[in-house]
């Protein structure tokens, strides 16, 4: 059995059987159980105690939508039917089916209280009224059964909830190693191969007796691209396989890579200009990181979009926020293609700071991306 609160519906069809069967118990044996609380002689039920019986199996039938309506309103008839001098052996049932429903819906502590007020309410009116302590003991009984069961059922179901989303976190953690794996497995060759051809190709070139700077140049931004993404991709599925980072392992790359970044991004005839404005003191790493992302990824777009010649990469540190503006001559417009997650992931990264951003095409030609990313407890509106 599981919390009231963790199933979808409630089973209205199954508490309506429950009422039915815990009405009928009471009449069907009321009348024949010894004599009411205070008195020496047997009392049956008339119109009045068919009511009050009706009434406290009726609000069974909201004890999992309403367990503390449910309960009030059986608790209420029962002490009236008692009250009025019927016989209380049965009529209890329906007081402890509804408090067994509040100990499994609410925590322990409210359905503890309830218990409390309920028992202390019987108890006075069996001092004040008819002078007894013989059923104190009984009053505690019925009271504290329901409590003890309900919290079990209800901590026991908690306990099988938390396996159950525990199990499922943990089969998606597998199926993200695995994805990762296959994507090192598969990039990480791609990447080495990459990496490997260009050298070669450079040590051809370099035997060659006419220089060709711009091929030179375009290979070795492969290589060193290559390289890094390779680099970066292996620390990745690290943190995935919970490795141990070689001592000579960079750090996640950040703003002050960006000098590498540009020289790595100077193929197709593309030159890129880097202006850095302020001091980056106290700048978190998570905040320099999302900013090398962004500067990395708007020229990724720059390169394989915009057929820009030019582009540049402003970066100006601020007492409490970092703003990054990357501009290029290129077509501008709309992206070619508006399903790419490129200027979604930039806007994901800078919006997960408390930061903004913005990109699209500027008057005269061209696209620019803008992000603001505060740090220090900063919010940019």
């Amino acid at each position: 059995m599981r919390p009231f609160g963790r199933w979808p519906d409630p089973l209205v069809p199954l508490d309506i059987v429950l009422a039915v069967a815990v009405g009928l118990f009471v009449i069907l044996t009321a009348p024949q159980v010894g004599s009411a609380v205070g008195t020496d002689t047997p009392s049956h039920l008339d119109a009045t105690g068919y009511l009050l019986v009706i009434t406290t199996a009726a609000a069974l039938v909201f004890r999992r939508r309403f367990p503390d309506v449910a309960l009030a309103v059986a608790a209420a008839a029962t002490f009236t039917f008692v009250m009025l001098g019927y016989p209380d052996g049965p009529i209890y049932l329906g007081v402890m089916v509804a408090m067994y429903s509040v100990a499994v819906a609410r925590s322990t502590r409210h359905a503890v209280v309830w218990a409390v007020v309920l028992a202390i309410t019987y108890l006075v009116w069996l001092v004040v009224v008819t002078g007894q302590w013989t059923d104190a003991l009984d009053t505690l009984g019925w009271l504290a059964a329901p409590l003890g069961l309900g919290v079990a059922v209800r901590t026991h179901g908690e306990a099988r909830f938390r396996a159950v989303a525990h199990d499922r976190r943990r089969q998606v953690y597998e199926e993200r190693l695995r994805i990762a794996q296959e994507v090192h497995d598969a990039v990480g060759h791609s990447l080495a191969m990459i990496s490997i051809n260009a050298g070669v190709a450079l040590y051809i070139l370099a035997k060659q007796e006419s220089p060709q700077p711009q091929m030179e140049a375009t290979l070795r931004a492969i290589r060193q691209a290559g390289n890094g993404a390779l680099d970066e991709l292996r620390a990745t599925l690290a943190t995935y396989t919970g490795q141990v980072s070689p001592p000579d392992q960079r750090p996640p790359p950040g703003l002050a890579a960006l000098p590498d970044l540009v020289s790595a991004t100077a193929v197709d005839g593309l030159r890129v200009h880097l202006d850095v404005t302020g001091v980056p003191n106290g700048v978190p790493s998570t905040v320099d990181h999302a900013g090398y992302r962004i500067a990395q990824e708007a020229l990724t777009n720059v390169i394989r979009h915009a057929a820009a010649e030019h582009a540049t990469i402003r970066v100006e540190y601020g007492p409490h926020q970092i703003e990054l503006l990357i501009t290029d001559d290129g077509r501008g417009g709309k992206p070619p293609n508006p399903a790419g997650s490129g200027l979604a992931s930039m806007g994901e990264r800078a919006r997960a700071l408390r930061g903004s951003f913005s990109a699209g095409p500027v008057e005269g030609g061209g696209f620019e991306v803008r992000a603001i990313l505060p740090y220090g407890g900063q919010v940019v509106r």
